[in-house]
């Protein structure tokens, strides 16, 4: 199959519109240098908008290539490595997005206990409902509140009672569900 096939597969395919799993991506990236690799060592060579398509594929497609390592993690929740599940699924509801981005980073490459990781995601869902929200002062929140359904003016509330814990933004939460009933 020649170089351009593939990268016009890989965005056709919707490699930029559809987000993948980290793992997923990875994969990616190594099927589309292992495929650029193998036309190298054959001869081949790319045009220039083919060459230009795939250094844009392939920087779409990098992942950090840091895994966490165990003082990372320890810093964010401290003896992890010690812990049980629940001990750590208790701690994970105070961490920022960030901090959960490294732990679950981490756990996936070391543990990989499916509780751990399937909290962590859920505590990353309800923060991505508003981008940034570790970052947005009260202002910010109660502006994007608006823009929010029930069901995550909700997931918004939970996060952000065991998180901040702002008076101001709960009640302003709360009073957005009470006029949606």
């Amino acid at each position: 199959m020649k170089a351009s096939n593939i990268l016009r597969k890989a965005c056709y395919g919707g490699i930029g519109a559809v987000e993948f799993s980290r793992e997923r991506l990875s994969s990616i990236r190594k099927a589309v240098r292992d495929s650029l690799d193998e036309f190298v060592k054959r001869g081949e060579r790319l045009d220039r908008t083919e060459d230009s398509l795939a250094k844009a594929l392939l920087a779409a497609l990098s992942i950090k290539s840091k895994i966490p390592t165990a003082n990372d993690v320890n810093s964010i929740i401290p003896g992890y490595d010690d812990l049980t599940v629940t001990e750590i699924i208790d701690q994970i509801k105070r961490l920022t997005m960030k901090e959960l981005e490294t732990v679950r980073e981490y756990e996936y490459h070391n543990f990989n206990r499916i509780r751990v990781l399937r909290q962590i995601d859920r505590e990353l869902d309800e923060i991505r409902i508003i981008p940034d929200y570790d970052t947005l002062s009260v202002a910010g929140v109660l502006e994007k509140l608006d823009e929010l359904n029930r069901q995550e003016l909700a997931a918004v509330k939970d996060y952000e009672k065991s998180h901040r814990n702002r008076t101001t933004v709960l009640k302003a939460i709360e009073n957005r569900l009470a006029k949606a009933a």
